[in-house]
């Protein structure tokens, strides 16, 4: 819930792309940040095949279809201009039966690794950006995780008058006693 925001990183100067990402990573344990897991985004070009083209002059269409470790159940598809499909893994076999369709770009698998980290209300995860075996940079991605969501406030709010009691230190809407 809330706005994600992913930014790429510059590598330190003088640093390689690995020695940033410890940096970086250091930084937030320093700062209190726990480490909850790590994480993998993959994501693979597609082009529309030459013989679905028409005329010479048509460009072709990109397909980008992602993996992500948050969703291990689900691919997402996102055409280039056009429309975002969320199918489940299944959706990798389609492609290879598509193939006189979409073919699968040279070496354009690009995949992002690291770490998640929960720092106060956000969840950051900082990882190393690859293409094939080479290190091609940073990402770090940040969004607010609230620790209750809003159906789980409107639950206990709709609880007795005696559990109902709000501490005046929280947000409106959250009741300060302990999940259960």
């Amino acid at each position: 819930m809330g706005v994600t925001c992913v930014s790429q990183m510059p590598v330190a100067e003088g640093k390689s792309v690995q020695q940033t990402v410890e940096l970086l990573t250091r930084k937030l344990e320093m700062l209190g940040a726990e480490k909850q897991g790590t994480f993998c985004v993959d994501c693979e070009t597609y082009h529309t095949a030459a013989s679905t083209l028409g005329s010479q002059g048509q460009a072709g269409k990109l397909m980008y279809v992602m993996h992500n470790s948050e969703y291990p159940l689900s691919c997402f598809a996102l055409f280039e201009n056009g429309p975002c499909l969320i199918a489940d893994t299944n959706f990798d076999v389609l492609m290879v039966k598509l193939k006189g369709f979409f073919q699968s770009a040279k070496a354009s698998k690009i995949e992002t690794r690291g770490t998640r980290y929960q720092y106060c209300d956000f969840l950051v995860k900082v990882g190393t950006v690859t293409m094939g075996p080479s290190a091609r940079g940073i990402s770090v991605e940040n969004f607010p995780e609230l620790s209750l969501n809003p159906h789980q406030a409107s639950q206990q709010s709709l609880q007795s008058p005696e559990t109902n009691k709000r501490d005046p230190d929280l947000p409106m809407g959250l009741t300060g006693r302990a999940a259960g």
